[in-house]
C-alpha cells in the first residue's frame, strides 16, 4: 500500500490504536447514532448497480459492510495503515481495493468514480484541498456524500457541549486506565471538534469547483454536520 504524506497526520495518531475496537467503539461512542448518519448517507448518494464509489476515511469498512447487497464496488482508502488492514482482513466481496493515502492527494486518475462519500474526514484536512479533489475524482453527475462531528451550535448546544468537552473525555479517561488503544482518540477529539469550522467552509469550497448543493442538514441535534453535492 502507497503511505500517505502530510495531511492527516494527527488523524493517524488518534486512530492507530483504534484499529482493533473502532466497530465497537464507533457505536458506543455515538450512543448508536452513527448507523443513522450512514443511512442518511446512503439515502442521499443513490447509488446503482455497477456504481464505482470511492470512500475516504473508510476505516475498516462499515459503510461498505451494510451495503454488501447494493450491487456497488467500492475503493476504500484510509490515512492509518492499521484501519486499512482491518478493514481489508474482513474480505468483503463489494470491496476492490483499499488504499493507504490521505484525502488531500488522493492517489486515483481524474474522473474515475461515480459517487463518493466519507465520514469523519473533514474536520482533519484542508476542506478547500478536499473539495479539489473530489471534484478531480469523480465523474459528471457524480454525488458526494459526507458527514463529520461539527461544534454545536443552535438551541441544542447547552445539551451537546457537556457530552463532548466532558463526556468524551472522560471515556478517554476510562480506556486509559485499562490501557484500550482507544483512549488517546477519545481526550483529543473534544479539542478537535472545538477548533473545527468544515461545516462552515464545505458548500462554498464544493459549489467553487463545479458542485450544487443537493441537500445538508445538521443530524442528531446537531451532533454531526451532513452533506449532499452533485458535480456539474
Amino acid at each position: 500500500m502507497p503511505k500517505p504524506d502530510g495531511a492527516g497526520d494527527v488523524a493517524q495518531e488518534l486512530f492507530r490504536g483504534l484499529a482493533a475496537s473502532y466497530d465497537r467503539t464507533v457505536d458506543y461512542a455515538t450512543f448508536y447514532q452513527d448507523r443513522y448518519w450512514k443511512r442518511w448517507v446512503i439515502e442521499k448518494v443513490a447509488l446503482s448497480d455497477g456504481s464505482l464509489v470511492l470512500d475516504i476515511g473508510c476505516g475498516t469498512l462499515l459503510f461498505e459492510e451494510r451495503l454488501r447487497r447494493s450491487g456497488c464496488r467500492f475503493v476504500g482508502l484510509d490515512v492509518t495503515l492499521e484501519m486499512a488492514r482491518m478493514g481489508w482482513t474482513k474480505g468483503l466481496a463489494n470491496v476492490s481495493l483499499v488504499i493507504n493515502g490521505n484525502a488531500e492527494t488522493l492517489p486515483f486518475p481524474d474522473e474515475t468514480f461515480d459517487a463518493a462519500v466519507s465520514c469523519y474526514v473533514p474536520k482533519y484536512v484542508s476542506v478547500p484541498r478536499l473539495a479539489g479533489e473530489l471534484a478531480r475524482v469523480v465523474r459528471r453527475g457524480a454525488r458526494v456524500v459526507l458527514y463529520d462531528f461539527a461544534r454545536p451550535g443552535g438551541i441544542s448546544a447547552p445539551l451537546l457541549e457537556p457530552y463532548i468537552q466532558v463526556g468524551l473525555r472522560a471515556i478517554g479517561l476510562a480506556l486509559r486506565k485499562t490501557r484500550n488503544g482507544a483512549a488517546f482518540a477519545f481526550e483529543r477529539l473534544p479539542q478537535i471538534v472545538d477548533g473545527t469550522s468544515w461545516d462552515k467552509q464545505i458548500v462554498g469550497a464544493m459549489e467553487e469547483r463545479g458542485f450544487e448543493t443537493v441537500a445538508t442538514s445538521r443530524l442528531t441535534a446537531g451532533a454531526v454536520f451532513a452533506y449532499c453535492g452533485r458535480k456539474r
